[in-house]
Parts: C-alpha cells; structure tokens; sequence
C-alpha cells in the first residue's frame, strides 16, 4: 500500500468520488418507502416494520433478520449477500455509471424550526487513527464491529456511510456544491413525518477536481460511525494481507457522509443513562448528596414534568455540569449540580486532557457510574449494565415501569467540545452524542465490487 500522502510533513485526506449504488426509480412509488436508519439505531420494532414497508427495503441488507436455525452457511450475512446479488440482476439496485460525488441534503423539523443539513457523500482513504487524518471521539464496543465486518465480508459493501464533521467556516464546500443543489435531484424521498430526503450528483471533471482540493488540508471527526469506520481500517488490513496490493483497491476507502460543523442544521441531542444493575445502594440518594447539590424535582412520571425537568437541566447546563437522576426506583427526580465541579474534575484520570475533563459524561461516568455505583469501563463496554437513550421520555418509562432502577438524564455536548476531545487524542465515553436526524441508509451507498 502506498504511503499516506502528506504536505510539510502533514498527513492529508484523500476524498474522491465513487460509482455509486443505487435503486433504479420505479422500484416504489415513494423513495423513503424503500429507506432505513443506520443499524444501530434500528430497534427490532423499527426492524420488524422495514421489514413490511416494502419488499425491497435497505433492511435487508443493512440488518436482515436473525433465525432460530441460523448457521454458518446460512446466516443473516449469507442472506443479505444473497439478496444483494438477486437484487443488482433483477435490476432493483444499479451503479452509476461514472464516479461522482453525491451532495446530500435532508430538511427536517426540529424545535418548531424548518432545518436543512447538507452532507457530501464521498469514499475516502480510511486512515489508521495515529495519522491524525480521520479523528475519533468516542470509544467503540467489539459487538458491533465484528457484526459490521462480517456484513462487509459477506456483501462486499457499505450501505450506509460514517458520518464525519470538518471545519469549513467560509462554507467552501456549500459554495462548491450550490449548483448542483438548485437542479433537479437524482432522488428525493419524504418520510411520513415530514423528513426530506434530496441527492444531487456532480460528476464533472471541473467540479471533482474543485472539491477535492478543499480537503487536503482538513482534519475529518468522526460523529457517527466509529465502528464502521473501524470495520473498514480492519477488513482493508485483511483484504491486504490476502493478495497483491497497489493502494488503490476500493478495500482502500470508507464510505463517509462530509459536513460542515458550522452548518445551521447540524444538531446535537444527549445521550441519556439507562442503568440497569439488579441491585444499587440503598443509601445512594445520600451518596449522590455528598459531591452535589441536590434539588427535589418532583415524582417519576412523563408529560409536563419531564419538560419542566428538561428545561431545569438546559438551563441548570448554562451554568456547569448538571444531570436529572431519575430513581433511584419509581420515585422522585432529581436535579444534581457539582458543589464544587473544579474538586470533582480534579477527581478525574490524571492522564486524560483537560477537554475530556471539561465532558458532562466523563464526570457523570466517573463520580457516579464508577465512583458510586461501581460501573468501570470495561462494563460499560461489554453493554450490560447501562443502556443509552436519546429520549428522556423512554428513560422516565424504564424507571417508572421498573425495568430499570435508575437512570440519569444529561445536556448535549456542544460541538467544539466533542472536536477538542478528538483533538487532544482522547475519546469520550461511549454514547455520549447523538447527532441528529440520522443519515438514512439505501439513497447511496458504495459497492466494493
């Protein structure tokens, strides 16, 4: 493989454009009946209900179902491999014919306000993270790297891209792309709830060859997409170990969706905490008194009290690191502020940056996850003792029903926050962002083939 390209000692990032995967119009009436969210945002409800939207929807390749007589030969790995092949001969799904890159717009609700995000799908030269091209934020979990990477074995394709910020704050790249965006879209798609999906291609030379050059020189974040991104550097390692390598095979590159942090649609949600040990301190209510201040919200239950709490969180967050605990069991929320959030963060890892430091999550991991309740890191990575929610209603509900004896409500964390991290070379705890509305998975996608 060829060395990593770099000007003045400094690696650089290579994005090109690429032959994309497509469904062919006419497969169904309307797009977004053939559209998914990525995986690990598909619950199995959601799963089951792709699964009837239509018979061609992306499900079926990006999360097919599992059987209860699954074995190697026959998997839902298999299947999808099997589905994507029978798709691309009945003419269901096609590549383009010339390499382009794709200008991917969604428009969306949120607030009350009309938002638009604009993304640039692009496959770019996956880099381990030591280059410092393609930077990480967050810690990855081993579950759903191998299942990733054994979809990515079986079908030779990434259907839904890592989603990755750049900083553009002369919106190079929106000016770059505005004339493909004023003309008619290769495919549009609107979701029942009012979500518009909109793809253009630019696939001439002049505009390649503009696009390309803007990149070099910028650090790419990744927001969402760490363990496909991770998938991709591990199966490039394998296919290169196997055969003959030039550096320019398609193993080479990620799938990735580009946007601007300073673009007005770009949104952050919390990621809250769902705790579910089968047993807590009886006394923590008298633990969590001693390094914070505690204010009496009111009892577990949704509707009205959980926006008042929202809005006593947001506006608590102004000041410092503030969370909503709810429990612990079906009683009463509460506010919890630092008494003094210097002393807490001195608390913290020594070895960890001042920016990880300065995290909401890294001190509600800390003090309270690990401190308190005894939840180290490497619980939190094998999964079973927290589950992560970006709707504080479904925590109100785990912890009211009592299928969970505890949860923890927190603020966003703001965007330069989550690239200081990266930048300092650390990550955040997992499942600390949530950025929102997701990329949908089947407008594009990147066949290796």
């Amino acid at each position: 493989m060829p060395p990593t390209a770099r000007r003045g000692g400094k690696p650089l990032a290579d994005v090109r454009p690429f032959r994309g995967l497509r469904y062919r119009p006419g497969v169904a009436a309307n797009l977004a009946d053939l559209l998914a969210p990525p995986f690990d945002v598909i619950s199995p409800e959601a799963q089951r209900f792709l699964l009837r939207r239509h018979p061609a929807n992306v499900v079926r390749l990006e999360l097919g179902e599992e059987q209860a007589d699954d074995s190697p030969q026959d998997n839902r790995y298999t299947r999808a491999a099997a589905t994507l092949r029978q798709w691309l001969a009945d003419g269901i799904l096609a590549v383009d014919p010339e390499p382009a890159f794709y200008v991917y717009d969604q428009e969306f609700f949120r607030g009350g306000r009309l938002l638009r995000r604009r993304s640039l799908l692009a496959r770019v030269r996956a880099e381990p993270w030591r280059q410092g091209v393609v930077r990480p934020h967050e810690h990855t979990l081993t579950a759903p790297k191998e299942d990733r990477l054994q979809l990515l074995r079986h079908c030779r394709a990434s259907f839904s891209p890592v989603f990755a910020l750049y900083r553009d704050p002369d919106g190079c790249l929106r000016a770059a792309t505005g004339h493909a965006a004023s003309a008619a879209p290769l495919a549009q798609a609107r979701e029942p709830g009012g979500e518009m999906h909109s793809i253009h291609g630019l696939a001439d030379e002049a505009s390649i060859g503009a696009i390309r050059d803007l990149f070099p020189d910028r650090t790419l974040y990744i927001g969402d997409g760490h363990h496909r991104y991770e998938t991709a550097l591990a199966y490039r390692e394998e296919r290169r170990r196997a055969s003959p390598w030039t550096g320019e095979e398609p193993e080479n590159f990620a799938f990735m969706a580009l946007t601007a942090v300073e673009d007005a649609g770009l949104v952050v949600l919390p990621i809250h905490r769902v705790v579910r040990l089968t047993t807590i301190p009886d006394d923590l209510p008298a633990r969590l008194e001693g390094p914070f201040l505690v204010e009496d919200l009111g009892p577990v239950r949704t509707g009205g009290l959980l926006r008042d709490a929202l809005a006593r969180l947001s506006e608590a967050g102004g000041e410092g690191p503030a969370y909503v605990a709810v429990g612990p069991g079906p009683s009463r929320l509460r506010l919890l502020r630092p008494r003094d959030p210097e002393a807490l963060r001195a608390s913290l890892p020594s070895d960890t940056p001042p920016p990880w430091r300065a995290l909401d999550v890294s001190l509600l991991q800390h003090a309270v996850l690990e401190g308190v309740l005894g939840i180290d890191a490497a619980r939190l990575a094998r999964g079973d003792a927290v589950e992560y929610t970006e709707d504080g209603a479904e925590a109100l509900e785990a912890v009211a029903s009592g299928r969970a004896p505890l949860a923890f409500l927190v603020n966003a964390t703001p965007v330069e926050q989550i690239l200081a991290v990266a930048d300092a070379g650390e990550r955040m705890p997992q499942k600390s962002t949530f950025f929102y509305p997701k990329l949908a998975t089947g407008l594009v996608m990147y066949h290796l083939g």
